[in-house]
């Protein structure tokens, strides 16, 4: 049972707290959750009404739609019953964590009005709320087809739905084994296509979907070989009568976020487009391939950002087609690969810089050749699956003759091994075995992997940690991510320039070469790689499917130039719910791109609302990240919700780049939105605000703590933008944190042996843990300046 609740009164003009008993840690502000959207699909050209739950909602005042197509209002908010509190810990256990008493859990139901030219797929919404804005909530617009209900039982075709086409074919497999089953009437000839668009709204199910005819025979089922395959497929019925969708889990497992939604019948639908680009400004026509697009042929002329992508979505004889075409937008002469280069003798002559249009068959890798300057940098890219093709591709450069290219030699020097579990392709944790011999910055070589290290483990029950970007470890010399068993060699390496020789010492030489499969973070299966050449002359490239498959479906776009330095942003979060006389912390991030490491101003771009205000900030050189504040005056008034932006800027080789986070086709996010809320729980100061710091040694900050509303609650402290090769130092397996009966805690910043002179502001914010999955996070709006200093500066001054 809940034992505090939160009352609205007057819309907010004060905050309550009601408590039948008393919590040990006293209430705390939970920001607004959203845990189930319904309907999870609208027919477009309809007003229905939509409701969405979760915590606390109440005092729900307006929702924003992430497409102009879409408006809504809200109409009534109320509260439900308590639902049970079951947290369970990271070792499957009921959780420890004190997050305070159980928030109300409240109905939205809005008004929500579809466009009837609205296009075909998911759109994005957030309630506000007098707490802020909610997190994103989705559902589908679909067309204005009858839908077809998962009733149970229909776990046999004699208990199947009976659908009209065109329909949409809905429900989950809510438990392990459950198999739905739809009846379905069909003409002699007639293909039906299926589109499955669940996955846009966060379905968990990997269907397995079947067509079955009146006897019981599979006449075709996907999902098997490949989940995609049961995205959009089609089939065409020999015969007119009657027949069954079965509709299964590829693991046979049940959950209520196994979800479906298949649009079913005569849909416009693009599976695959060539050329996969076209050039900015230029007229073009794409060859489209899917179903019921009339001619096949897009014609358009791209006006996007040069290196950028747009989405078009194709007109057909159906209408508008239900799913997007995305395609590059470049800059460079643009050219065909026919097929006719698939040896090292019939290699394609290439002129840099150039974009190559081609697609790759079956088992028949494409050459080209280039020339190049000696010491000459070139950078080789393929855009494939990042915009829709199932090339798995893989790129090799060769010197004129056909043999490989050393770029450099990896020689172990130690051996440990990974251990506890295995190790997929993508983590930054490794378990190894032992450590004593590594430093931050050592690589490490793991299979035909190399990583470089971040973290070094303080214990037997830490990982070691390699450098990563957004949740992807990062390789290097192009080498790829791999998935790595337990109890494999993993090896401390020195690297060194091709050719090198050495004298045994009983541990792997591997020598590197020109190639790459996976670009690493920010481009999935598709390959990047740059090359500089070791003399003047022609070279070769070698472009393949890392699993000899090839087809229609796998085009691509080869990019061959020398390296373009630029930048592209995020900030997180994407909604900012500000406390009034509070403050909190904005992380702006850099995806760094061929070669640029110099530092990038950013800030909030144009006027914030009275009351508001936030500091600029610069990403340093070779840094991925900073951190900007918002600030709210004690008396802001709330004027709504307002979108913000975030902007950056660089010089580039003597030209000023400017970059909007979290822009996608040229377009800022609609759902980025400012919220003015009440004042925090929390109030978090550095005491400490200069702290000077030798190579090797250590240095304490002091951070205070001001409990408000009633919160009584631990806070655990995060310290943001640390100097590189500076850590906190061993702050155990909960970080830093001040615990319920402390106001205050010293944690201690350690400059590694390897830290290099450097200055830089690191801000502290303090965390309210909530059931919300919401930033929760209060920073001090005064920053600490940490400087390291070089050992001679250091003792010259003692």
């Amino acid at each position: 049972m809940r034992i505090a609740r939160f009352t609205w009164t007057l819309g907010f003009s004060m905050l309550a707290v009601a408590q039948t008993a008393p919590h040990p840690t006293g209430p705390r502000i939970t920001p607004p959750t959203l845990n189930s959207v319904s309907p999870q699909g609208v027919a477009r050209g309809t007003t229905v009404e939509m409701i969405a739950e979760g915590l606390n909602l109440a005092g729900a005042s307006a929702v924003h739609f992430s497409d102009p197509g879409v408006k809504g209002r809200v109409i009534r908010v109320k509260e439900l019953p308590d639902l049970p509190d079951v947290r369970l810990g990271s070792n499957g256990t009921p959780s420890t964590i004190d997050l305070g008493p159980l928030p109300p859990r409240n109905q939205v139901t809005m008004e929500v009005e579809i466009a009837p030219e609205a296009a075909v797929g998911a759109v994005n919404f957030r309630l506000e709320t007098p707490l802020g804005t909610s997190p994103s909530g989705r559902f589908l617009v679909e067309p204005y087809f009858g839908e077809a209900p998962d009733k149970e039982p229909n776990d046999l075709p004699e208990g199947a739905f009976e659908a009209f086409l065109p329909a949409v074919l809905a429900g989950s497999v809510s438990r392990p084994g459950d198999v739905d089953h739809f009846k379905i009437r069909v003409e002699a000839g007639e293909e039906v296509v299926f589109e499955n668009q669940a996955p846009m709204i966060g379905s968990t199910l990997q269907p397995v979907i079947a067509i079955v005819d009146a006897s019981g025979t599979v006449l075709h089922e996907t999902g098997y070989a490949e989940a995609e395959s049961s995205r959009r497929f089609s089939y065409r019925f020999a015969a007119g009568g009657d027949y069954y969708v079965r509709v299964a889990d590829y693991e046979k497992s049940g959950k209520a976020s196994h979800t479906y939604r298949i649009l079913a019948g005569r849909l416009p639908v693009v599976t695959s487009a060539y050329p996969l680009g076209v050039g900015r400004n230029a007229e073009a026509s794409i060859r489209l391939a899917g179903y019921n697009l009339g001619d096949g042929v897009l014609r358009l002329k791209a006006t996007g950002e040069s290196g950028g992508t747009i989405a078009v979505r194709p007109k057909t004889p159906e209408g508008d087609a239900y799913n997007e075409v995305r395609l590059a937008v470049g800059d460079d002469p643009e050219i065909e690969s026919k097929g006719g280069n698939a040896t090292s003798a019939s290699a394609l002559a290439l002129a840099m810089p150039v974009t190559v249009n081609g697609r790759i068959a079956r088992a028949a890798p494409q050459w080209f050749r280039f020339s190049a300057r000696k010491g000459q940098r070139v950078v080789m890219e393929v855009e494939a699956q990042r915009l829709g093709s199932d090339l798995d591709s893989m790129l090799d450069v060769f010197d004129a003759a056909g043999k490989p290219i050393e770029r450099a030699v990896a020689r172990a020097t130690w051996e440990t091994s990974l251990v506890l579990r295995d190790h997929d392709s993508a983590q930054r944790g490794l378990r190894i075995q032992s450590w004593n011999l590594l430093a931050v910055g050592d690589y490490v070589m793991a299979g035909n992997e190399i990583c470089r290290v971040n973290e070094v483990p303080d214990g037997p029950d830490e990982d070691m940690t390699v450098d990563s970007f957004r949740g992807q470890r990062i390789s290097y010399f192009g080498t790829s991510g791999q998935a790595h068993g337990i109890d494999q060699p993993i090896y401390k390496v020195q690297m060194h320039p091709p050719g090198a020789q050495f004298s045994p010492n009983g541990l792997p030489v591997k020598r590197i070469y020109y190639g790459n499969d996976d670009g690493g973070p920010g481009y999935g299966k598709d390959s990047f790689l740059e090359f500089t050449a070791p003399s003047a002359g022609d070279y070769l490239v070698r472009l393949s499917d890392i699993r000899g498959q090839g087809g229609d479906a796998f085009p691509y776009r080869l990019h061959v130039r020398e390296p373009r330095p630029d930048f592209r942003l995020s900030a997180d979060p994407g909604n900012l719910n500000v406390p009034r006389g509070g403050t909190i912390p904005v992380t702006v991030t850099a995806e760094r791109r061929e070669g640029y490491e110099g530092p990038i101003e950013v800030r909030f771009d144009g006027s914030l609302a009275p009351g508001l205000r936030a500091t600029e900030n610069t990403i340093a050189a070779g840094q991925v990240s900073c951190t900007l504040l918002l600030s709210a005056d004690a008396n802001a008034s709330s004027v709504g919700a307002v979108r913000f932006g975030i902007v950056g800027k660089a010089t580039i080789a003597d030209r000023t780049v400017s970059r909007i986070a979290n822009e996608r086709d040229g377009d800022p996010d609609a759902l980025q939105l400012i919220a003015i809320g009440p004042a925090a729980d929390i109030e978090v100061r550095a005491a400490t605000r200069v702290v000077e710091i030798e190579p090797g040694q250590t240095a304490d900050i002091v951070v205070r703590v001001h409990r408000a509303n009633g919160f009584a609650g631990r806070v655990p402290i995060e310290v943001r933008d640390l100097p590189d090769r500076v850590r906190v130092a061993d702050s155990g397996l909960n970080g830093v944190l001040v615990n319920e009966d402390e106001k205050e805690r010293s944690f201690r910043i350690l400059a590694l042996p390897n830290a290099e002179p450097v200055e830089g502001y690191v801000y502290v914010s303090g965390r309210v843990e909530t059931r919300s999955g919401q930033q929760n996070s209060y920073a001090s709006p005064e920053a600490v300046l940490v400087r390291v200093k070089g050992r001679l500066a250091a003792r010259a001054q003692q």
